[in-house]
């Protein structure tokens, strides 16, 4: 079967990369580890997939992005330059629904599937296939839609996810999560080689009954060394291929592609030697995108990629199946979904000094590198990354972070201690010089973020409902208790799980005349110029704001 994605490809490798550049603005509603892609909503509605590898992790969801970037031979973009803008408080999105699980919401657009939450009786009608105008706003981790319209209907979807499986007919995909799609395959249909764990991309009819029937399915992460797929393989602003050299110069290499009407061509960057290869030779060929042109970054023998030869390096997506301090091995399809059908492969890579793995836990999805030491006869870990973690090596070596949400379960002077989903103890992180969690209290729901440079994770932003301590603005918290002690220099609250009083300082000469010990108050503080400050408070019968 031949694959919709390679259709496009034929087309659109054949054109001047800068002739689908572009810039435009918009908010990220969903991010996507695997392709290090972030998912935005322009003002109109209008949903893009943007592939940004290096801006991926410092943009959070509800950022207003501007964007300059080139459209890829897939549909989606490949970002040359991305700036933050600031927060945006809500999103309008046009999107197709794929499917409505419980209070979830999943969507289609921009080829990327992304999900809301759901509130009240918001959505309660539609069903896969309908074309859809909403209005979200933010959480800490979801959007959460409160307006959402049918403005029509589509009898055709575009889904993309993580393969999962094939049984009795019905092909299963993981969609932005954990969420699960199934999908009937006609008898008719012969699908392509997948394997659990493959990104994969897939258009289907919808049934009468809302069920969904298979299309077309491209595999974003098939590998065929026999040279007789459809030769193109894409990332996030890069392709690779696999055909014979037609055209070789010191600026310029072309290679014919089956199936592809003219030779796809990249430039040679200055000082790249190409003495080594010849017009007829087979290769494989990627090249990624720079400056508003591909430009050649491997060039190389086809049998020159061989996995597991005791060298090299090790780029896999997968499972994790084994997590210890000295070990982590990864498998191209979790243990609860392994089919005998496939063949799996895994990999086992030792961890160096200073690399510590608490934020990923079994069954995560990862992406793994590693590389291969003589000296100790074994690979080494050299990256992992999931949707909430990672770990790499960059200029200035070591860069471990994650931003996991969990229940907070130890909150002590010099670390705190969360407790995750899948995790079997709290993930622990030290808390910098002059961090002051007083907002926060054991059991809150927190999100937390930390990164570790070689010498243990610390904090570098926790937020909860009621208190923030954010990496780049400033900390603050709002609560509610009763008045204990005023002060001239301050106020004290008893809150509901705090141990101690909470403490706000304030100016000298602060008029708390219209309240009194014993009021039920609700209260903000700021944190600046070293200390926390009473912001504003309030009682049923007086109110005072200081900033």
């Amino acid at each position: 079967m031949k694959r919709v994605l390679v259709l496009v490809a034929a087309i659109g490798l054949i054109l001047p990369a800068a002739a689908n550049a572009g810039a435009f603005r918009g908010v990220v509603i969903a991010k996507n580890a695997k392709r290090n892609a972030l998912v935005t909503a322009a003002a109109n509605g209008t949903v893009r997939t943007v592939r940004a590898p290096k801006a991926f992790r410092r943009i959070g969801l509800g950022t207003l992005v501007a964007i300059k970037a080139a459209r890829l031979p897939d549909g989606t973009f490949a970002a040359r330059g991305t700036k933050q803008l600031r927060k945006a408080k809500r999103a309008r999105i046009r999107a197709t629904v794929v499917k409505r699980a419980g209070k979830k919401l999943y969507l289609s657009a921009g080829n990327s599937v992304f999900s809301f939450g759901l509130r009240g009786s918001a959505g309660a009608k539609l069903r896969p296939g309908d074309r859809v105008n909403a209005s979200a706003g933010f959480g800490k981790a979801t959007l959460f839609c409160d307006d959402v319209k049918s403005v029509g209907h589509h009898d055709r979807l575009e889904v993309e996810g993580i393969y999962l499986s094939t049984e009795g007919g019905v092909l299963s995909l993981a969609v932005h999560g954990r969420g699960l799609v199934k999908v009937t395959v006609p008898d008719d249909l012969e699908l392509p080689d997948l394997k659990a764990g493959d990104e994969i991309s897939l258009v289907a009819t919808v049934e009468p009954d809302g069920t969904l029937m298979l299309v077309s399915v491209d595999n974003e992460d098939a590998q065929d060394d026999t040279g007789n797929d459809d030769g193109v393989d894409m990332g996030d602003n890069w392709f690779a291929v696999k055909g014979v050299i037609s055209s070789l110069s010191s600026t310029s290499v072309g290679v014919n592609v089956e199936r592809h009407p003219e030779p796809v061509r990249c430039s040679v960057p200055a000082k790249v030697d190409l003495s080594g290869f010849a017009v007829g030779q087979f290769v494989e060929m990627s090249c990624k995108l720079v400056d508003g042109r591909f430009v050649l970054v491997k060039l190389r023998s086809k049998t020159a990629e061989l996995p597991g030869d005791g060298g090299g390096s090790i780029d896999l997506n997968g499972f994790v199946t084994v997590l210890n301090p000295t070990l982590v091995t990864v498998g191209s399809a979790a243990p609860s979904i392994a089919s005998v059908s496939h063949e799996q492969q895994s990999v086992s890579c030792g961890l160096k000094p200073g690399q510590d793995l608490r934020a990923f836990a079994v069954g995560d999805f990862v992406e793994i590198q590693c590389v291969y030491s003589k000296s100790l006869g074994r690979y080494l870990l050299t990256g992992l990354s999931s949707d909430d973690a990672s770990l790499e090596y960059g200029e200035d070596g070591l860069k471990q972070s994650f931003d996991l949400s969990g229940v907070l379960a130890t909150l002590a002077p010099t670390y705190v201690g969360v407790q995750v989903a899948h995790h079997d103890a709290p993930l622990q992180c030290s808390l910098p010089t002059g961090m002051d969690l007083r907002g926060l209290a054991v059991g809150d729901a927190v999100e937390l973020a930390c990164v570790n440079t070689g010498s243990g994770f610390y904090v570098t932003s926790i937020l909860s409902d009621s208190a923030s301590w954010p990496e780049d603005d400033m900390p603050s918290f709002t609560l509610e208790g009763v008045l204990k002690s005023m002060r001239s220099d301050g106020i004290g609250v008893q809150v509901a799980g705090h141990p101690t009083l909470v403490n706000c300082a304030m100016p000298a000469g602060t008029d708390l005349s219209g309240f009194a010990n014993g009021d039920s108050v609700e209260f903000q503080c700021n944190y600046h110029d070293g200390r926390w400050n009473l912001a504003s408070l309030s009682s049923d019968s007086a109110q005072l704001t200081l900033e």
